[in-house]
């Protein structure tokens, strides 16, 4: 919420506005406020305070422009009062009583001018404060994940170099796929976790489009197979957008391999969109589907972390009907 310390006049409208220009007009436009108020009292309380909204006013002066506005608006606001409203009217000499209250009045309005350029002074240096722990706190943040995305590369890397050596067909497969789970971490990673968008939720529909770009370029899909893909806009938390990454990336790439063996020709499509107690993610094949209700029970891993992302994410997974395999996710607000 913008405070009264955000407005400083001199700043926002500098350069096109000379800072001494600024300060003359806020310091008249707060003293003719003062006298059009006081005016409009008097017409409905007559004989109303003097120096009624003297202090507000110059207050008002000194935190939206300094305190030399808050000193022209006092001095102007004072004169004003003795010109027209103390008796004799027109800078005549007064009684030893308003005399006095004349004096003690601006004294007393200096001494508001000092306490709201004390706080003026307060709130900048409380915000250069907290502006300088807000840039290092990003500059920590980006250096995190600057490491953390090497960490990723570093660990591709290796997993590569282990994939090109191994020797049988089953374990190259198996540091193929460890290879590419880590890779879609690796972007999740990029995606949600960037110190530019500090966010706490993000648009799923945005997320899972990208994804699934990366999917159809890191699988290689032919001409034979295409990915359709579908979302409308979901808001959800970072931490469940990437447990439903994961879901998304093993449910497609699964169906990539499996679905349609010897060159059959099919369609992969992912849809997300709005349902009435949250969002509704499904993920569909017209390829095979399953060939026996013991590959359904299989405990392979790839169906262990499609479970128990799923269940991270908060959602429930339930399998429709064919021609190929269908899962639809479906995540509650």
């Amino acid at each position: 919420m913008l405070g009264l310390g955000d407005l400083n006049l001199r700043e926002r409208l500098a350069p096109d506005v000379p800072t001494w220009v600024t300060e003359w007009l806020c310091a008249i436009a707060c003293a003719t406020l003062a006298g059009v108020l006081r005016f409009v009292v008097d017409l409905v309380v007559p004989l109303a305070p003097p120096y009624l909204f003297l202090f507000p006013l110059v207050l008002l002066a000194t935190l939206l422009a300094g305190w030399r506005a808050g000193l022209i608006a006092l001095v102007l606001i004072v004169l004003g009062v003795w010109y027209l409203v103390l008796p004799p009217t027109g800078f005549a000499p007064l009684e030893a009583g308003d005399s006095a209250a004349l004096l003690l009045n601006a004294l007393s309005g200096l001494t508001v001018l000092a306490v709201a350029q004390a706080f003026r002074t307060a709130y900048r240096s409380a915000g250069a404060e907290r502006a300088s722990k807000l840039e290092l706190r990003d500059l920590l943040l980006r250096e995190l994940n600057h490491r953390v995305k090497n960490n990723f590369q570093m660990v591709e890397s290796l997993l590569d170099m282990q994939r090109r050596r191994a020797a049988e067909a089953a374990t190259e497969q198996a540091l193929a796929d460890a290879l590419r789970r880590v890779h879609s971490m690796a972007l999740a990673h990029a995606y949600l976790y960037s110190p530019d968008d500090a966010g706490e939720t993000i648009d799923l529909g945005v997320y899972l489009g990208d994804l699934c770009a990366n999917l159809s370029d890191s699988l290689l899909l032919s001409g034979q197979v295409r990915l359709d893909c579908w979302f409308t806009s979901c808001s959800v938390s970072r931490d469940r957008a990437v447990a439903v990454g994961v879901v998304v990336n093993e449910l497609v790439t699964n169906a990539a391999k499996h679905a349609f063996p010897n060159g059959r020709t099919g369609r992969i499509s992912v849809t997300l969109r709005q349902i009435e107690v949250g969002c509704e993610l499904t993920v569909a094949d017209d390829g095979v589907g399953l060939p026996d209700e013991t590959s359904a029970r299989s405990p392979g891993l790839g169906r262990k972390l499609v479970e128990g992302f799923a269940k991270q994410s908060g959602g429930a997974l339930v399998r429709g009907d064919g021609p190929g395999l269908s899962q639809t996710l479906v995540l509650p607000h």
